[in-house]
């Protein structure tokens, strides 16, 4: 069939031109094998570094891995670099970052053995440092402290004048007294219109008289007992001077108790509007001063953390010098090549063998230069 692939004459190319294919597949192998050995040993040292606790010592590998580490360090570390170490991609192929479970390293590589050790001690210092400031400058800076807690005390005092100010200018007392004065003229009223409706006064007239008589001018407790036969009998001409008293000293004349009553109603509505003010406005100033308060601990706070200067990682284990380079993988190297040859070589056999298919034979070649050309 003519879809089926002549494996044999695939071989016979390949094995046609054996000679170039050992001889890339060799030059391959030699070039691996003379670069792994030439190359100078590397060795590791790791410096071990841990966070207080999993989720910072999250942050602080995924810190220790960024770029912006990676460029402190290319400034920090430039005195022990070569000039050619010099560059991120320099940082990056001797500084290695693993992070564990409950610690990650810092692997230095060198070939030098007291050099590593000495890049991994000196990056893992760097990096406390980097890392120490880079927790200092999230906190919120003095400054911006400072401004914080001048705006909670002059939001303080705005609150505390506005208080004063209202305590300076408050009609709560007024309004009281006033409902006061109209409470008892109410209460004179009704006993007038039951002597209007009665003709004459009982002992419970006289009572209410007297009661009225005395709330009028001294302080009397609610509970204070009157009873009958205690008291002289009232007459209308009383209880009419009584009434008239009470409208000067309230200063609401001519109303029916029921209008009085109304008059009452208006000042306790005006006076609890006046009660909430004064709350509102003491409710104000007391929170102001708790939130002045609070960015005073919060200053105390973020004083003690940078006083103490907290590093939010810290070196556990020193790198030592290495006794023994890290392994070269100089055979899978040399194995790589071998493959990479042959796969190079089977391509120049090809490669070769198309190239004389296209070209002609010498026979044909020589035959079409003797045939006349024809007119």
């Amino acid at each position: 069939m003519e879809d089926e692939i002549d494996l044999a004459q695939y071989a016979r190319t390949v094995f046609k031109h054996w000679k170039l294919t050992l001889g890339i597949t060799l030059a391959a192998v030699i070039t691996a094998g003379i670069v792994s050995f030439a190359t100078p040993p590397v060795y590791e040292a790791r410096a071990l570094l841990k966070a207080p606790g999993e989720d910072s010592e999250k942050q602080m590998a995924e810190l220790a891995k960024s770029d912006s580490t990676a460029e402190y360090m290319l400034r920090a570390l430039a005195d022990n670099l070569t000039p050619a170490e010099r560059s991120m991609a320099g940082i990056k192929n001797i500084f290695k970052i693993d992070a564990g479970q409950t610690y990650f390293t810092c692997t230095a590589r060198y070939p030098d053995s007291e050099k590593a050790a000495q890049l991994a001690n000196a990056w893992a210092a760097a990096f406390i440092e980097y890392a120490t400031d880079v927790y200092l400058n999230s906190l919120m800076p003095a400054a911006e402290m400072q401004a914080q807690i001048d705006s909670s005390y002059a939001f303080y005092r705005e609150a505390q004048a506005a208080y004063d100010s209202f305590q300076l200018t408050s009609q709560i007392a007024e309004i009281s007294r006033r409902i006061t004065d109209a409470n008892l003229l109410y209460q004179a009223l009704q006993l007038q219109d039951s002597l209007s409706k009665t003709g004459g006064a009982d002992d419970a007239a006289s009572l209410a008289f007297l009661y009225i008589k005395i709330k009028s001018y001294t302080t009397l407790p609610d509970a204070t007992p009157l009873t009958a036969g205690t008291t002289a009998p009232v007459s209308k001409a009383d209880v009419d001077a009584l009434v008239r008293e009470l409208e000067d000293r309230s200063g609401i004349h001519g109303k029916t108790a029921g209008q009085v009553l109304m008059e009452m109603n208006a000042l306790r509505a005006g006076l609890e509007q006046e009660s909430q003010r004064g709350s509102e406005l003491s409710s104000a100033r007391d929170t102001a001063w708790s939130s002045y308060l609070a960015a005073i601990q919060a200053e105390e706070r973020l004083n003690i953390q940078r006083n103490a200067m907290i590093a939010p990682v810290r070196q556990v284990g020193y790198a030592t010098p290495p006794q023994d380079p890290a392994p070269s993988n100089r055979l899978m190297n040399i194995g790589i090549a071998l493959v990479l040859g042959l796969i190079l070589g089977v391509i120049a056999a090809f490669t070769a063998e198309y190239i004389e298919k296209r070209r002609p034979a010498p026979a044909a070649k020589q035959a079409a230069d003797n045939k006349p050309r024809q007119e």
